[in-house]
């Protein structure tokens, strides 16, 4: 070749800038490593130049181009494929310690030891001997690509019998700027690569995700991206939607969660249901979870929107089964209080035909019992919770109809109330119901007895489930030689069995009259 480097070392600099202006230019498609091989190429005339990859998690260089003399390359590629070139791997580990050095410093290292040992003793000595002699080589130099801590390959020229390396700082200068480029290439494709792996993660999501700018006061602008799934469910293209903003997708009419943004818009994350128009006007229910962050000084809003029409159709449902649920258990409650109220009634009727005063008490009290447990069903046919019942509405109903009809006038007893508003579960609310009607209607029939006058005082109290009952009176007293534990009365045999049955504790104190106090913790109901 008679393009030899001296014969246009005068236009170094020309050249060298040339090949810094096409690194910036190459296309990303085109391969670099050839194009490096090319430019050595013609800058050390009519030698081979082996252009290599370092691939790092192997440790070892793998040739990658072969350029140079267009006959040294035709006989190279009638002797050995490329495929066979291509599978020669070269390990770091084989070459000497100097090449090592002069590899890592993007430094020129003639080769000692010919072919045999630029290959790192990958082909034996005769082959390397034969290929040598078959391209008339003399003088093997190597060097490397590397920057920032980074190999990107190697470049392996081989020279001419009788020829000498020229300028080789003009080389080195070529070998610097193509492992720049060679950085930046790798810096490119590495984004590229997670661009296309997040892209393709943005638009296979299962939701429609929109990313729009922000004002600081919180209005939207127009959409900067949308994946696939957005197109798909409004039926705009993404050119379409591009142009559009949230308000042109949003029924406001169903939600207006839009114009709350600008309130709202100093919190990062926001989730709110609304409803999307398709391009065709369907009306679609979605739920979205915003996300508001700052990138490059612009004030953006990440929105994913999942579609719940089948969630609002499986709620809407499940909202008919419960109003038909409630519905029927509301009517249960009403026709077991209308029971229990004509099993007072029957009582009651039955009463007027008994003269003595011992069975009239009796059946007076059984009717009390049954108005008690109709009150619970009562108050639970008209509650919106058809479970729990507030206690306090329960004992004030109660011991106005028992103050009824014991027949007692308020201004001989009088009726104290501390009671909590609490809601109190049927299962426990049914038995403590009985045993307040008990200990109150003990208080009305035998604490103020001759029309003696005096008080009752009724409390209701709670914290974390622990509650507390306490009905007192300042009447003639409970007998002391009467265990309120083991007695014949029902009346009190009932409250003791209640008491047990919602594990709880009664204490009877005497000092001023009679007092009852309960304590005990509401259990915890499973409902199948």
């Amino acid at each position: 070749m008679e393009n030899k480097y001296w014969k246009f070392s005068s236009d170094c600099q020309g050249f060298l800038s040339q090949i810094a202006f096409d690194f910036l230019e190459l296309p990303l498609e085109e391969d670099i490593y050839h194009y490096i091989g090319e430019k050595i190429g013609q800058m050390v005339g009519g030698s081979l130049v082996f252009i290599s990859t370092y691939e790092i998690d192997l440790n070892v260089f793998r040739i990658k181009s072969v350029n140079g003399d267009p006959q040294k390359v035709q006989a190279l590629q009638e002797n050995f494929t490329n495929d066979y070139l291509a599978d020669l791997a070269v390990k770091w580990s084989s070459l000497s310690e100097s090449a090592r050095i002069a590899l890592s410093e993007n430094q020129l290292h003639r080769v000692k030891g010919g072919l045999y040992s630029a290959l790192g003793g990958q082909l034996s000595r005769e082959e390397c001997q034969r290929i040598q002699e078959l391209l008339g080589t003399g003088e093997i130099y190597t060097t490397g690509f590397k920057w920032d801590e980074q190999i990107y390959g190697s470049a392996t020229i081989f020279l001419d019998a009788q020829e000498k390396l020229e300028d080789p700082e003009a080389l080195l200068t070529l070998v610097n700027l193509s492992s720049v480029a060679l950085k930046n290439r790798t810096a490119e494709r590495a984004l590229l690569a997670s661009e296309e792996k997040f892209r393709k993660l943005f638009n296979n999501a299962n939701d429609a995700i929109f990313l729009h700018q922000l004002t600081e006061d919180g209005v939207s602008g127009k959409f900067v991206e949308v994946n696939s799934v957005a197109s798909q469910i409004l039926g705009y293209t993404h050119e379409e939607l591009l142009n559009m903003s949230p308000r042109d997708i949003e029924d406001i009419k169903s939600f207006n969660e839009s114009k709350r943004m600008a309130e709202r818009v100093k919190e990062n994350k926001i989730t709110f249901e609304t409803t999307l128009m398709s391009k065709d006007g369907r009306k679609i229910p979605v739920e979205i979870n915003t996300h508001i962050f700052t990138l490059n000084q612009d004030k953006l809003s990440l929105s994913i929107a999942r579609d719940i029409t089948e969630r609002k159709k499986m709620e809407e449902e499940i909202k008919v089964s419960l109003e038909e649920k409630e519905m029927l258990l509301r009517e249960i409650h009403h026709r077991v209080k209308n029971n229990l109220m004509i099993i007072s009634s029957l009582l009651n009727l039955q009463s007027r035909y008994i003269t003595d005063k011992e069975v009239l008490d009796v059946f007076k009290d059984s009717q009390n019992r049954a108005r008690s447990m109709a009150l619970i069903h009562d108050r639970l046919y008209q509650s919106s919770h058809l479970k729990r019942i507030n206690i306090e509405d329960y004992i004030l109903t109660l011991a106005s109809d028992l103050f009824r009809i014991y027949a007692i006038a308020q201004d001989r007893v009088e009726l104290n109330f501390d009671l909590e508003d609490v809601m109190i579960d049927i299962n426990t609310m049914i038995p403590l119901g009985l045993i307040v009607n008990e200990l109150l209607s003990n208080c009305l029939k035998h604490a103020f007895p001759n029309d003696r006058s005096g008080r009752i005082d009724i409390a209701f109290q709670g914290e974390n489930e622990h509650y507390q009952l306490t009905v007192a009176d300042d009447g003639v007293g409970f007998p002391e030689n009467l265990d309120y534990r083991n007695t014949k009365s029902l009346g009190l045999r009932l409250v003791n069995i209640l008491t047990d049955q919602i594990d709880g504790k009664m204490e009877l104190k005497q000092d001023k009259g009679t007092q009852f106090t309960i304590e005990f913790k509401e259990k915890k109901y499973v409902y199948k």
